[in-house]
């Protein structure tokens, strides 16, 4: 997949490794979710819910912790972990259940924003193209939450990552770029958003790309040898040649 100029300019050389990362981290608290809920043996959805809100934080966290310039951060009042990449900060958030939802008209979180995204809006998303709602007009805890935000460096950009799943067809899509919010209901409005290659995807890539065997590079059949009996070959026509027995040609 191409690297577009949005992902090279706020990721660099690095885009393809940080968006396998995230498609990985994401696979992988799916599938915590869809475990939490096959061991918990009800019918109702919330072990797989309450599982992935927390996981996909948590393997975001876990899949860069190693990198030299990532830092984990824990806004006050929030329980979740965020990772700031080279001054970047990740958020991933579920936009739809299936298919039926266009990522362009994502909303974030269910119902009303939290104060904490309200904030973290503020604080570090993009440049409104229209009038951004005050934070005391959408919440009030969104100006305490974002005080506590003001340890982060300046600069400090918001990625935001929508994906689509479900506990029973998985990860259905996944997507990053950054957007503004524009009301109480979360609505936002993209300034860019792009796909990202699913880890299905890109081995399925793989496979398509790699080369066919080549005919030379095939296991070369062996014949068989003597194939008549011996009392076939002594009975064979007058005007037909007796093969050399291998015996007598070696000198044994």
């Amino acid at each position: 997949m191409l690297v577009s100029q949005w992902a090279h300019d706020t990721f660099g050389q690095r885009v393809p490794l940080i968006r396998q990362g995230i498609a990985e981290a994401l696979s992988v608290a799916l599938e915590n979710a869809r475990d939490a809920q096959k061991v918990a043996q009800t019918d109702h959805l919330h072990p797989f819910g309450f599982t992935l809100m927390s996981r996909k934080f948590e393997a975001l966290a876990e899949a860069f912790e190693d990198m030299s310039d990532v830092r984990i951060v824990k806004p006050a009042g929030s329980p979740h972990e965020l990772v700031l990449l080279d001054g970047k900060l990740l958020f991933p958030f579920r936009y739809a259940k299936d298919r039926s939802i266009s990522v362009m008209s994502a909303r974030i979180g269910d119902g009303r924003p939290s104060a904490l995204v309200q904030a973290l809006f503020q604080r570090f998303g993009p440049e409104p193209r229209m009038r951004q709602l005050a934070l005391h007009d959408v919440a009030p805890q969104a100006a305490l939450v974002a005080e506590a935000l003001a340890g982060l460096p300046d600069g400090t950009e918001l990625v935001l990552i929508a994906y689509a799943c479900n506990a029973h067809a998985g990860l259905l899509d996944a997507w990053w770029g950054e957007a503004e919010l524009l009301d109480r209901t979360g609505s936002l409005r993209w300034h860019h958003c792009e796909e990202i290659p699913l880890a299905r995807e890109s081995a399925a890539r793989a496979a398509e790309q790699a080369p066919a065997a080549a005919f030379d590079q095939g296991v070369m059949p062996t014949p068989a040898l003597n194939a008549r009996s011996r009392a076939e070959r002594l009975a064979a026509p007058a005007g037909e040649a007796i093969p050399i027995r291998p015996e007598a040609a070696s000198g044994e």
